[in-house]
């Protein structure tokens, strides 16, 4: 299993639209490119004055294959969704993740001489 965790750094009131945008932009095709959401988190719980928030989203894909596969089938709405997530937060990083007590698996082509 990989896990796959979005952070979107973003003023608090930028909050909802952000959200409403996930909603309307990306849930509905994620699910068909093999991208399931877990969960969505906003950090700190509470909105503070002149201080960001950041908003995470767990999302789960079923191996590496389908990483890969799902990173392929990005489409236009999918790249316009991001480009709209640019314009509304300050920063965001995406972290691939597995779990760390199972082996990792090594490229095929590495056992390839050059």
């Amino acid at each position: 299993m990989i896990h796959v965790l979005d952070e979107i750094v973003l003023d608090p009131r930028r909050a909802p639209d952000m959200l409403a945008l996930l909603e309307r932009s990306y849930l509905p095709t994620s699910e068909a490119r093999g991208l399931t959401l877990l969960h969505r988190w906003m950090s700190p719980p509470v909105a503070i004055e002149d201080a960001p928030n950041t908003l995470r989203l767990l999302w789960q894909v079923a191996d590496a294959p389908a990483y890969y596969a799902m990173r392929a089938s990005i489409d236009a709405s999918a790249i316009a969704f991001w480009s709209e997530v640019d314009a509304l937060c300050e920063t965001r990083r995406r972290h691939v993740m597995s779990d760390a007590t199972a082996a990792l698996p090594w490229p095929k082509e590495r056992d390839h001489a050059a």
